[in-house]
């Protein structure tokens, strides 16, 4: 070492400098993985605010289709009463429509009476080159009658839905299946321009049709949801994204690639492609959408420590302080794991009794359906309701409504203690309980019944006891590969209607096709 001491600083100096730089590399690449990391934890709110917003907005069509599927005869003034306040508390909703099913031979008259509303009215489609043009002549037409809001939606009154191919095959499916279709991305006829949206038709019957075929005989309409999807995103996502993520909405039905909605130019060069991460969204009225986003290369930058720049020039002397950030850096992972998994934990517990909600018990329930399937073991389900409690809700308000709620949640709680077990608020007033490896749900149940009773609940208006009780069905089963979990929900379900049936306040138990009642 005396004789080339120049030479051993330098291989020492050549190993601190390949030391710190290889651990700057190490620590610049862990960096870019938690910024990944943090980037699709990100996406993945946003995936599940859009699909809420997406999904809340079918859910406001499913229930007015429900309340205009009484009313075969609709008139205008009964229509705009129906969804005028609906619609000033839905910005994504651009309009509701009434079309009815017109044969060739009744659309002269069907037009001669509107024109007694409307001078103007006729049926109209869009042309090969985008202009509004008079029907051809085909079988039927499915027209516009009644539009709101009409000021910005007048352009839409007569146009025939069933003149375009997309939204043809859309109305057959509705009504063909008895389910809401939405239609592919389609440009709205309300709003000139590149605005996308989607049409959702809901099928109306008379009577209940329950086949193919009286669905076909006894359909006579559509109850039509437009929506923007940029309106969508707006009330979801706003801008949460930012200049610095790519937020797109694309629409892949049956292997297609439909862009229908973009925060930005997706053409833009700053975009990191390699780095883009979709997630699924749930079923859209029969279409397959999907959440993509890519961040910018600003986006990482801006979320880039000073520290492994500083390791590379200071050398050797920051080692210490190398190491603590890296401690620094494990906590906040897992500071950030424990926030990621608690907004899991979020999305699956109901926000008022701070049970598993139905989304969590679907889960659970395919999870130990598999499960139980493998090991040709028994799993157990038990659906509880409270009795009369819409009287209670009632008589007694809301509030109360809530508490007795949370106290019933507690109370079946108290009795179903094993790790494995889920209590699920299943609905409104319906509880469920999953019990993998049980086969003696029945003794479980009473104790659930018999825990609520206990609690003396105050209930005047109840039919069956001076306070709040419940009724019980029960199921248990051991899965093969005839069965599904929808067959245990079924049979436990049944269960709990003969329960209700029998005078309530009981258990019955679902034993293959046959049921025992047991009284409290």
């Amino acid at each position: 070492m005396n004789r080339y001491p120049a030479l051993m600083v330098l291989v020492l100096a050549l190993m601190g400098v390949g030391f710190c730089a290889a651990l700057s590399r190490s620590l610049y690449v862990e960096e870019t993985h938690t910024i990944s990391t943090e980037f699709k934890s990100d996406i993945d709110q946003l995936a599940s605010a859009f699909e809420r917003e997406v999904l809340l907005n079918l859910e406001i069509l499913y229930a007015l289709k429900a309340a205009v599927g009484v009313i075969p005869d609709m008139e205008v003034e009964r229509f705009r009463a129906l969804t005028q306040q609906v619609l000033k508390r839905s910005p994504a909703i651009q309009a509701f429509a009434w079309a009815p099913v017109i044969t060739k031979e009744e659309l002269a008259a069907f037009e001669q009476r509107q024109r007694q509303l409307r001078p103007d009215f006729s049926l109209t489609e869009r042309s090969d080159d985008g202009k509004v043009v008079p029907v051809l002549a085909r079988p039927w037409y499915v027209p516009v009658q009644f539009i709101e809001p009409i000021e910005d939606n007048r352009a839409a009154l007569g146009f025939d839905l069933a003149s375009e191919q997309r939204r043809l095959a859309a109305l057959l499916w509705a009504r063909d299946g008895g389910e809401m279709v939405a239609t592919a991305g389609v440009r709205l006829i309300q709003k000139p321009g590149n605005d996308r949206g989607f049409l959702v038709f809901a099928p109306l019957y008379r009577n209940a049709p329950s086949t193919l075929e009286e669905r076909r005989a006894n359909h006579y309409g559509f109850l039509n949801g437009v929506f923007r999807v940029s309106e969508l995103a707006n009330q979801s996502v706003g801008y949460s994204t930012g200049q610095d993520i790519l937020f797109q909405v694309v629409d892949r039905t049956g292997g297609g690639e439909d862009v229908l909605y973009a925060s930005g130019d997706a053409a833009a060069e700053h975009w990191m492609t390699f780095r883009a991460y979709q997630s699924a969204l749930s079923d859209v009225a029969g279409r397959a959408w999907f959440v993509e986003a890519m961040p910018s290369q600003q986006y990482f930058e801006k979320r880039r420590g000073w520290l492994p720049s500083l390791v590379m020039v200071a050398g050797l002397l920051f080692i210490g302080l190398l190491v603590t950030y890296a401690v620094i850096s494990l906590k906040r992972n897992n500071e950030l794991t424990t926030a990621k998994l608690e907004l899991e934990k979020m999305s699956l517990t109901d926000g008022l009794t701070e049970l598993a909600n139905r989304r969590h018990f679907d889960l659970y329930l395919d999870h130990e359906w598999r499960r139980a399937r493998r090991q040709k073991s028994p799993i157990s389900l038990i659906m509880l309701d409270i009795d009369y409690f819409k009287p209670f809700n009632d008589q007694y308000g809301h509030p109360a409504g809530d508490r007795c709620l949370e106290q019933v949640a507690q109370a079946l709680r108290s009795v179903v203690r094993r790790p494995t077990d889920l209590v699920a608020r299943y609905g409104g007033e319906e509880f469920a309980i999953i019990l993998p490896e049980t086969d003696n749900a029945p003794v479980v149940a009473e104790a659930c019944r018999a825990a609520v009773e206990a609690l003396g609940v105050p209930h005047s208006f109840s039919e069956v006891s001076a306070v709040v009780t419940v009724s019980a069905g029960v199921c248990t089963l051991v899965p093969d590969t005839t069965l599904s979990p929808d067959e245990l929900t079924q049979r436990a379900d049944r269960a709990l209607y003969q329960a209700k049936d029998a005078g309530r306040n009981r258990l019955v138990v679902a034993e293959g096709e046959h049921a025992d009642i047991t009284d409290p």
